[in-house]
């Protein structure tokens, strides 16, 4: 019941908030405001992150405030209740989500646009090596394509952005590789796993139009996930629900030049759909709420976009 709780609220509930009920809201947003506190708050999650990460490798257990950096009751339990999988002697990266995929899922969705509003790069490395400390072979994938989107589609220079993507993706899987080897003791086969982390074990299922599936709740990979709960049919409509803000934004604005803040909206979340392939976290709210923000976020009109250039 819990799950078709969350189920509702993630798909009917949250889109109609922000669709409907905070439209208004939403469409007269004071964006020179809204834009600094949004980058003092991805500053604040990934600089805590990084905080949480070493604290409990130093310390041997988390930062915990009841009430305040965890819930009462799972004091003390976040790492035999919150799936927070072991990486050597660290724990993935969990910032104030208390689960390591959920934050790096929810940071690529919005991930563009800090680094296009981010002028410093010191304070974009910061966000960069959060998404390294989550030990998240999903976040890392999406990190990289999230990154040549913003080099190719959002910044002009294409000769530039090349050698740029090119430079700044081999450092960093040779980091990956590195960390992977001396420090978690992993082959390189490990970045091909070909069950994703334990994701395809026992996913054998029959190829229905419609399904007589129970629901129980929608797993990591969502759209096989999908698939397998609704049908063909379920995951036609499905994929209809979830795209249909990129595709009413581009056919909207077909003979209009993109700004460049809508396009780092709309490329966050493309990340997000294609890393759901593998793992989308999508029942747990944080997710589906900041999904929808920004799905209705980006059919306003930025009319200061060009302050931000």
């Amino acid at each position: 019941s819990g799950f078709f709780i969350s189920f509702l609220v993630s798909f009917l509930f949250l889109p109609f908030i922000f669709f409907l009920v905070f439209s208004e809201y939403i469409e007269n947003l004071d964006l020179e405001y809204f834009f600094k506190i949004f980058k003092r708050s991805i500053l604040f999650i990934s600089s805590y992150g990084i905080f949480l990460f070493f604290y409990r490798g130093i310390f041997g257990s988390l930062f915990e405030i009841p009430l305040l950096t965890v819930n009462w009751h799972e004091k003390g339990l976040l790492e035999t209740i919150k799936c927070i999988n072991h990486r050597g002697f660290f724990l993935k990266l969990i910032s104030t989500y208390n689960n390591g995929n959920i934050y790096g899922i929810c940071l690529l969705m919005v991930l563009p646009l800090y680094k296009y509003l981010e002028k410093s790069i010191f304070k974009k490395s910061i966000v960069k090596l959060s998404i390294i400390l989550t030990l998240s072979r999903t976040v890392w994938i999406g990190y990289i394509l999230a990154d040549f989107f913003f080099d190719f589609f959002i910044i002009k220079n294409k000769k530039k952005s090349l050698i740029k993507f090119l430079i700044s993706s081999i450092c960093f899987i040779v980091i990956l590789l590195i960390f992977a080897k001396f420090y978690l003791h992993k082959p390189f086969s490990w970045y091909f796993d070909t069950t994703l982390g334990g994701r395809l074990v026992d996913k054998s299922f029959e190829v229905n139009f419609f399904s007589n599936m129970p629901f129980i709740h929608i797993e990591e990979m969502v759209y096989l996930s999908i698939f397998n709960t609704f049908g063909f049919l379920g995951l036609l409509f499905f994929i209809i629900g979830m795209c249909f803000s990129l595709f009413n934004y581009l056919f909207k604005n077909i003979n209009v030049e993109k700004s460049p803040i809508d396009l780092c909206i709309f490329f966050g979340l493309l990340t997000y759909l294609i890393i759901s392939i593998s793992d989308s976290a999508a029942l747990y709210l944080p997710v589906m709420a900041f999904y929808w923000f920004l799905s209705s976020f980006l059919q306003t009109k930025k009319r200061i976009f060009n302050e931000f250039s």
